[in-house]
């Protein structure tokens, strides 16, 4: 049952974990690498909003909020009349 739930998750939910383990380990690369990039992003705000992290958040939200199907995203690319702007 449990093998069964597993399968039927799409590539980018099953490996969730390792794509926030692996954002994070840039993170901490980037603050070793760019040790002044914590005082550069906090320059980018606006009394109490920080514009990266708002940015951010909505591009990590929108898909979801929009359901976007990530699976279906090549068949979008294909279909030139969809992308008709490019």
């Amino acid at each position: 049952m449990q093998t069964e739930a597993i399968t039927k998750l799409s590539f980018l939910d099953r490996f969730l974990t390792l794509w926030i383990f692996i954002a994070m380990a840039i993170g901490v690369v980037a603050g070793y690498i760019f040790p002044d990039m914590a005082k550069t992003l906090g320059t980018l705000s606006t009394g109490t909003i920080s514009w990266p992290i708002a940015i951010g958040l909505i591009i990590m939200m929108y898909p979801l909020l929009a359901k976007v199907k990530y699976e279906e995203i090549g068949k979008v690319v294909e279909n030139k009349k969809v992308l008709h702007f490019l």
